[in-house]
Parts: structure tokens; sequence; C-alpha cells
């Protein structure tokens, strides 16, 4: 939880700096583009049934109706008519206390995005729809041993509908989404497994603050970039071949496949794993003319998953050379493409009732890297926004002779990219 509230405010942090907005205005200038914020807001999700063992039969009681804590970062694009944004779930408080049993439910959106048929204005009442891509942690916890494991559903895609009303730099949401995948196959001992329920729907009420900071650029800066072409390289109007840079940022992996070794040996543990929070550091070179860039990248995920006397850690270590080309620069927006190779070190540890188990293994792994720059101004910022993604398809190793498949899909949310050199120019 510590490590979620961190990055949250990190991000928070970060965006306040960087926010590429202005006022929405009727002509859509480039800096009109993408207006930024951050939410605050509650989760509310319905009372459910849960399932536990008392005497080796299969008993029901009722999970409390619950209210999850969330921040949200997110911007309006295209001028108010979409809205991308990603979820950071706090704390979890359950309306009614049970002595005997505990739970949690929790909701990760990795990336959402919405649709405003009329585009977001203050003082106007706006409808949206959307769909958000991202995950759900289940976990029952029957005292007084509390050892149940936490399951997880990932990249589920929830639709969501609701309302907002802005007054200057403030906003009021109301939404509702859809659970539509929402039955669990849970254990409630290690050979014991029942089918449990959580609420198909839940109800989000936020209050959401936006923010500029383009208005502290110089004024012949905003008006050379609002004269860019709505479309055009990453290199125009470059004035130097490239440059050199820093960067780092928050990020999560995720298991795209289940592992053989898990389903016959721990079936009562998660299958798909996610790791904690982790920084991602890289520093490269950027050919601004031939709109492509080289980087090498270090991360140190840890995945870790536990119930009922068992515990699962695997550590990875990775060095990653990697180089991306742009595809284009639409407003600012500038994704780009790539392949990469990483050096992966992975240390496996198990233990089961007290037995311990570790192996350690080296590899080389092929992967794709896919992902954004928010470039304002092109090539002469020293600092911007890159959000990307690698997959490691051929990711895996054998214990006891089983597979344990490791396809892994790296989300870096947020990097503040750093070019040292273009401060340097900026200044002068």
């Amino acid at each position: 939880m510590k490590q979620k509230l961190v990055t949250s405010i990190l991000i928070v942090y970060t965006l306040n700096i960087f926010a590429q907005q202005e006022p929405l205005k009727k002509d859509k200038k480039r800096l009109d583009f993408a207006k930024m914020y951050f939410e605050l807001g509650g989760d509310f999700s319905p009372s459910f049934t849960g399932k536990r063992l008392v005497n080796n039969e299969v008993v029901t009681f009722e999970n409390s109706a619950s209210v999850t804590q969330y921040i949200n970062w997110g911007a309006f694009h295209f001028w108010g008519h979409a809205e991308f944004y990603v979820t950071f779930p706090m704390n979890q408080l359950n309306l009614k206390k049970n002595n005997e049993t505990d739970f949690t439910l929790t909701n990760y959106v990795v990336t959402g995005a919405r649709f405003l048929p009329w585009a977001f204005r203050e003082k106007k009442i706006r409808p949206y729809l959307g769909v958000s891509w991202g995950s759900i942690d289940f976990q029952q916890r029957i005292k007084p041993d509390e050892d149940q494991p936490i399951l997880s559903k990932d990249f589920l895609l929830i639709p969501e509908t609701g309302l907002m009303y802005g007054y200057r730099s403030l906003m009021i949401r109301l939404g509702l989404s859809y659970n539509y995948d929402n039955k669990w196959n849970y254990p409630l001992s290690r050979t014991a497994f029942a089918e449990i329920e959580t609420p198909k729907f839940n109800f989000q009420l936020g209050l959401n603050y936006s923010f500029e900071s383009s208005k502290n650029e110089k004024p012949e800066d905003k008006q050379l970039w609002n004269s860019y072409p709505r479309t055009s390289s990453i290199g125009y109007d470059a004035t130097k071949s490239g440059d050199f840079f820093v960067a780092i940022g928050p990020s999560l992996s995720f298991s795209l496949s289940g592992s053989e070794y898990n389903k016959a040996e721990l079936p009562y543990i998660k299958n798909k794993l996610t790791s904690s929070n982790y920084f991602d550091i890289a520093t490269g070179y950027q050919f601004n003319k031939l709109g492509l860039f080289a980087a090498l990248s270090f991360r140190n995920p840890t995945f870790e998953t536990e119930g009922f006397g068992a515990k699962q850690t695997i550590k990875k270590t990775s060095f990653t050379l990697e180089v991306n080309k742009f595809i284009t620069d639409y407003t600012g927006f500038a994704p780009y493409i790539g392949l990469n190779l990483a050096y992966d070190k992975l240390k496996y540890e198990e233990s089961v009732d007290n037995i311990s188990k570790e192996v350690t293994f080296n590899s080389i792994e092929p992967g794709i890297t896919f992902g954004w720059d928010i470039v304002p101004g092109k090539t002469s910022e020293a600092l911007i926004l890159r959000t990307n993604l690698r997959w490691y398809p051929y990711s895996s190793f054998k214990i006891d002779g089983k597979n344990f498949n490791f396809n892994q899909l790296e989300y870096n949310l947020i990097q503040v990219v750093f070019y040292p050199e273009r401060l340097k120019k900026r200044r002068k």
C-alpha cells in the first residue's frame, strides 16, 4: 500500500510540472490538444456472498459493501472529446464490520479511455462512454488464520458510463462500471474450491482538479509550437541531429499466461503473477532528424504470491537494449515502436510448509517495445513525458521438469525524460 501511495504522489507531482494544457478553445491549437488532471474519489462495491469451510462443509456468509478510495491521473485529448486515465486504488473501507471474516476486492486500471459525444466544457453536464483495461484482485480472509491467497483477473476490458460537470479547475464525476467476469473459483483450502460471485456493478464518485503549466512557456515558444502542422515528423524543425537523455518512471509487470508448474504443484495460489511497483531507469540517445532513439534500461521487479502456508517469489534483474522509431507526431502525441533485447537474471524462491526451494536462471530475451511521448515542443524541450510497454513472448524456465511460462508485459506508466543538452541550449 505504501508503494502505491508513493507512486501516486510521484505521478501527480510529475504531471503538475509537465502538464500540456491551455483552456480548451474553439480554434484547436496544438497546446489546447490535451488538458491534464488528477482526481480523488471513492469506488462503491455492493455486498456479496462469501464461502468458507466449517467442519469440512461449505457454508455461506455475507461480505460487506465497501468503498475503495482512489487517485486517478488522466487527461482530456482531442480538444475535449476523449479522456485517457489510470487508477491507483488506496484504502478499502468495509461498511459493516465482521469479527470472523474479511476481504479485499481491488480494481487496478492500467489504462482507461472515455469518449465524450459532446466535448467537455465548463458549466456543462457531459455524458461519457468508456472502457478500461486493468485487473482485479480478490482475497477472502477467514479469521484467525487469514492465510487465504489473493487471486487476480488480469487484462479485463470493463465497460463504463457516467456524467461529469466542471466549473473552472474543478470537476465532479459520477460513474458506473460493469464487471462481467465476476465469478471466482476460489480455494477454501488446498484441495477444496468453491465458486464465489463478486458484484457486477461498481459506482464511482470523484472530484477532479485540472491544472496548466504551458502558460509559463515563453510567448515566442508557444507561438512557434502552435504553428507546427497538426501531423508531422518528430524531427520537424529540428536544429540538432541528436541529444542524450536520462529517464526514470514507475512500472508494473504482468504475466500473460499461467504456468504449467503452478497448475500442477500449487493450484491454490495465483497462477498469473503481477509484480510490485518498481522503477524503470534508462539512458540513451535520440536521433532527432531520423526520428528514432536508442536506450539502455534497468528494471528489477519482484513477483510474489502466497496462501495456505505456501509462498512463491520471483526476483528479476534486467538490462535491456532497445531501438525505437517514432511513427508520427499528432499535436504533441508521438507514438513509436521498436525491438529490444534483454539480459535477465531470475531468482526463483519457493517455500511450502517451511520446506524451501531456490533456483537461479540467466537468459537473453528478445522483445517488442511500443509507446508514446508527449512533446508539445517536439525536440526543443528539456523535459518530456514517456510511456512504454515491453513484451517478452518467449520468456520461460523449468522447475522440477515442469514449464513456468514467464511471458511478461512490462508497463512503464509514465517516465520523466531529461535532455541535459537541450536545457543548456534553452538557458542560452
